[in-house]
């Protein structure tokens, strides 16, 4: 019943380390982008590969 908050939680836990790295990086922005968007894919994955209704952002597309 609370497996989605489980996926929330992870994703965030996958996000703490790469944001981490990008305060070091000479660019920490476009690094903390890349980091949200990829970690914010893997998420949307996860969240299609279970059969309940998916988090609402995972149903737009490019920049939305």
């Amino acid at each position: 019943a609370f497996a989605h908050l489980r996926r929330q939680a992870a994703a965030l836990d996958a996000l703490r380390p790469r944001l981490n790295d990008c305060c070091r990086h000479h660019t920490p922005l476009p690094c903390a982008r890349r980091a949200w968007t990829d970690v914010l894919d893997g998420f949307c994955t996860d969240e299609f590969g279970v059969k309940t209704r998916q988090f609402h952002c995972c149903r737009r597309h490019g920049a939305a």
